[in-house]
């Protein structure tokens, strides 16, 4: 019964979007946003409705074109840099000044839509779920979770979705089985063509963490009988950087300095609640709740509301 047409939110206003979810709720059908300009893609689970949906939709983007060329729709200015940006965010929920920011920070609300990716492989992702309301609430409508599967390869669909989105959300879960995934399917080239395209891309808690170069990763050694941290890949989205948490840092003070200063990265400990903006080169913390920073050779700084600092080391 379930019948989705999908496309990009950039030539549609609020108004039309309002209307195209009334009349696809009355006619049995839903619709979300992903994918190029007016690539559309149809999943039929029923033949019968093909038929109605299509001319439906056919319809209404032939009548609404005229108007959406003629209103010159915002863009961001020409000059300005919406490129290479990141949000990370501690284990906590995202707070609404935080998705604010986001929505800002990527000039989404002049075209584009969101992806939602919760690194913990549930079906309905409750995290996932209060960040598309809070979305919803600031009045960006077009918000798509993609709920992936270990081991299973991307669909062309969810992969033009990730290219091709403003804003993409890595929520917090299980970053060494997110990994794996990453790099043995589409999901890693994507996001990065996803980073080529001008996409901000937030991570929260062990989804933060996967965005750095190196993440550290635990697991246990039965000849000592304790636990081992090692450095893995990351996605590469920040280079020169590991994320972890606060409290992480807190535990394992000695492995980070160490492996700071022999790999030559940056570490970032993020507070439960902690929310820190990054643009090419510099970057600032944004919430109450603070971090903690660490540069190759110094010693550690904990950082709160308002503070910059630089990403690379020197």
């Amino acid at each position: 019964m379930a019948y989705h047409i999908c496309w990009r939110q950039t030539t549609f206003s609020k108004a039309h979007d309002t209307k195209l979810r009334r009349i696809a709720t009355n006619r049995k059908f839903t619709f979300n946003f992903v994918g190029p300009e007016f690539a559309w893609l149809f999943i039929v689970k029923n033949h019968n409705v093909l038929k109605t949906a299509a001319q439906f939709i056919i319809l209404f983007i032939i009548s609404t074109l005229f108007a959406a060329c003629s209103s010159g729709g915002g863009k961001p200015a020409e000059n300005e840099d919406l490129s290479n940006q990141t949000f990370l965010i501690g284990n906590g929920r995202l707070s609404g000044e935080t998705v604010g920011g986001m929505i800002e920070k990527s000039g989404i609300k002049a075209g584009g839509y969101v992806v939602i990716i919760p690194a913990s492989f549930k079906k309905n992702d409750a995290d996932a779920s209060f960040l598309r309301k809070e979305f919803y609430r600031q009045n960006i409508l077009a918000v798509h979770i993609l709920s992936l599967r270990p081991g299973t390869p991307l669909t062309k669909s969810e992969q033009v979705a990730i290219e091709n989105a403003g804003i993409i959300c890595i929520l917090n879960g299980k970053k060494n089985q997110f990994m794996k995934l990453a790099n043995n399917t589409a999901l890693k080239s994507s996001l990065m063509k996803a980073r080529e395209n001008g996409a901000l891309i937030a991570g929260t808690g062990n989804g933060a963490s996967v965005l750095g170069e190196y993440y550290f990763y635990q697991h246990d050694d039965p000849k000592p009988q304790s636990r081992k941290t090692v450095l893995k890949p990351g996605l590469g989205l920040l280079k020169n950087t590991v994320v972890d948490s606060f409290g992480f840092y807190d535990d394992n003070k000695n492995t980070i300095r160490k492996s700071s200063a022999k790999k030559n990265f940056v570490f970032i400990g993020l507070g439960d609640r902690a929310a820190v903006w990054l643009g090419d080169k510099e970057a600032v913390v944004l919430s109450k709740s603070g971090m903690t920073f660490v540069a190759p050779g110094k010693p550690a700084r904990w950082l709160k509301a308002g503070d910059e600092f630089s990403l690379f080391p020197r």
